[in-house]
């Protein structure tokens, strides 16, 4: 099987866009709305990165990805819940496809290097970003799924920022439990996300270890002869 191509450097530059997300708006104050704005659309630039080896992939990615970079902008100046939703719905299956192209990389890769492992941690951060999503839309269809006042917050940036932290500690199996899922809804989201997050470590660790010792094998054997 011929191994999937990616531009070089190029998960290396995603993981450390995604990092940026996590942690450079809250630096800035009054002015997290912007960066975490600015941020996202380079995390969505560099997502399109990924696809650029392929002219068609490439093209159904922008197609995805061009309402999450106007909506988010707000170049359509409203903040109506029928334009959130749409938002949101675009971002989920962006991200999720996007997501599919570096597992089947993971998947086929017959080494194990720098670009594998990125590869890996990346997937990983961009389930736990699909999930945040997910949780703000079971917000916006059903108010009061989570333990958190989202009128307190200022503007939407904010939200997608609590919801963020909350996936992740709850991809990580973390638990502070300072956010809460209250609904049925937000449950059954909430417990399969955790249980994604233990299966996809547990998979991808087992892997890049077969993947390491078969190649040390090889080479061993090779050395033999």
């Amino acid at each position: 099987m011929r191994e999937y191509q990616f531009p070089r450097y190029s998960f290396s530059g995603f993981f450390f866009t995604l990092i940026a997300l996590l942690l450079l708006p809250s630096l800035f104050g009054d002015d997290f709305g912007f960066v975490h704005k600015l941020i996202w659309s380079a995390s969505l630039l560099a997502c399109l990165w990924l696809v650029t080896h392929n002219r068609q992939i490439l093209i159904i990615g922008s197609i995805l990805a061009l309402p999450c970079f106007v909506i988010n902008w707000d170049v359509f100046l409203t903040n109506t819940v029928s334009i959130s939703i749409a938002y949101h719905l675009f971002t989920i299956t962006f991200l999720l496809f996007i997501t599919t192209h570096l597992l089947r990389f993971v998947i086929i890769a017959k080494k194990v290097n720098s670009d594998l492992i990125f590869a890996s941690l990346c997937a990983y951060l961009l389930v736990a970003l699909v999930w945040s999503r997910i949780y703000l839309l079971i917000e916006l269809f059903v108010p009061g799924s989570f333990s958190i006042d989202v009128t307190l917050f200022h503007s939407a940036e904010e939200i997608a920022a609590i919801f963020t932290y909350y996936s992740f500690v709850t991809i990580s199996t973390l638990g502070y439990g300072d956010i809460a899922p209250i609904t049925q809804l937000a449950r059954s989201w909430a417990a399969m996300e955790a249980i994604l997050g233990q299966l996809y470590l547990a998979i991808v660790v087992a892997r890049l270890m077969g993947l390491y010792i078969g190649s040390e094998l090889t080479k061993k054997n090779v050395s033999d002869d």
